[in-house]
C-alpha cells in the first residue's frame, strides 16, 4: 500500500510515513497530506482500487484500528511511531528488485522512491494535466520548482509534436 501512494499520489517518502488513519476519507478518496514546512494539502489522486487496498490493509494488517499512523514503526528505537523514510527506501528498493526494474540513472543500482514521485509527475502531464496542477498534487511549494522539474517535454511528448508538425522529413 505504502508503494502505491508514492506512486499514485506522488507523496514523499516522508508525507507517506506521517499519514495517520484518522486523516484519510476513503468515501471520497483524501488524504490530508502533511508536507514541507508543515503545510497541509489534499491528495485526491487516487482510485476507489486504491481506497479498497487500504480498508484491506487497515482491516488484516492494522486490525482495523481507527488512529494513529497508517504505516507505525516496527522498531522499539523508532521514536516517532511511524515507519522511517530508510525503511521506505527498502521496500521500495525490494519490491523494484523483484519486479526487476532497474534506475534509470546508471549510477544508482535500486529504484527509490523519488522515481516513483516523479514517474507520478511525469504521467500527469503526459495525460495533459497543467503544471499548475501537478504543482499542487506534488506540493510543491514554487511553481519554479515544477517548471525545472516538468517544465520540459517528455520523449513521447516529442515524438508525437515531431510526427504531427513534421511528419517523415524523408518520405
Amino acid at each position: 500500500v505504502n508503494i502505491k501512494l508514492l506512486a499514485y499520489c506522488g507523496l514523499r517518502r516522508f508525507e507517506v510515513a506521517k499519514i495517520k488513519i484518522e486523516d484519510m476519507d476513503l468515501e471520497t478518496n483524501k488524504i490530508r497530506i502533511l508536507g514541507k514546512k508543515n503545510i497541509e494539502r489534499l491528495s485526491t489522486i487516487f482510485s476507489d482500487k486504491l481506497s479498497e487496498d487500504i480498508k484491506v490493509y487497515l482491516t488484516y494488517v492494522l486490525s482495523n484500528k481507527k488512529q494513529g499512523y497508517l504505516f507505525p514503526s516496527v522498531s522499539s528505537l523508532n521514536k516517532h511511531g511511524y515507519i522511517s523514510p530508510i525503511e521506505i527506501n527498502r521496500i521500495v528498493a525490494k519490491a523494484g528488485h523483484r519486479a526487476h526494474l532497474k534506475n534509470p540513472i546508471p549510477e544508482l543500482k535500486n529504484i527509490n522512491p523519488h522515481i516513483l514521485r516523479h514517474s507520478c509527475a511525469r504521467i500527469l502531464k503526459d495525460r495533459g494535466l497543467s503544471l499548475e496542477v501537478v504543482q499542487k498534487v506534488l506540493g510543491h511549494l514554487s511553481y519554479k520548482t515544477t517548471m525545472d522539474l516538468y517544465g520540459t517535454k517528455s520523449i513521447s511528448e516529442m515524438d508525437k509534436e515531431l510526427k504531427e508538425k513534421i511528419g517523415d522529413i524523408f518520405g
